[in-house]
């Protein structure tokens, strides 16, 4: 695999740990899914996908990623760790069916809780909150661009009002002289 993506698994807690190093890309996805498919296919147990050192992800790169692990058997119960807004926010945007929740290698068969519902609330807000702060970006762009070009305007109309009073008082003076 190029320099680009390093995908690193480990059995820990019979678990597979897959660790996702780098940009998941158009240049790296088919590679990805064919290190990710071995690795799997090696291990048993349910399988822990840690994204937290996954530096760049673009939409040929999260379609692999979520092929990967829809293509699961339910038996293996994929999940997701540590993923990065950045990553998140390209996951979200595509509408792809992934699961955010931290692995937890003792929880073994727990039955499900509100703390899933809990920190899908919470990662959506943080979402909502990095759209605003976008946004609010965005608007503070466009306030400082409009107070330039006023700026700009009211310094072409003093130059205007000045070159109108030079012109006046030369004519004022051709006057007087004449």
């Amino acid at each position: 695999m190029a320099n680009y993506l390093r995908v690193e698994a480990e059995s820990r807690y019979r678990q597979c740990v897959l660790h996702v190093i780098g940009e998941l890309d158009l240049i790296t996805a088919a590679e990805f899914a064919d290190r990710a498919e071995e690795a799997v296919q090696a291990s048993t147990g349910p399988v822990v996908v840690d994204l937290s050192s996954l530096t760049f992800v673009d939409i040929r790169g999260a379609r692999a990623l979520a092929t990967v692990i829809c293509t699961l058997p339910a038996a293996r119960r994929p999940v997701i760790r540590s993923c990065p807004p950045h990553v998140r926010l390209v996951l979200d945007l595509l509408n792809l069916p992934l699961s955010y929740l931290p692995a937890d290698p003792l929880a073994g068969n727990a039955p499900p809780s509100l703390t899933r519902d809990l920190v899908d609330l919470v990662q959506h807000a943080r979402l909502d909150a990095g759209k605003a702060v976008l946004a609010a970006s965005w608007t503070m762009a466009r306030l400082t661009d409009t107070g330039i070009r006023l700026a700009n305007t009211r310094e072409r109309t003093g130059l205007t009002r000045e070159q109108g009073q030079q012109t006046l008082a030369r004519t004022r003076s051709a006057r007087e002289r004449a």
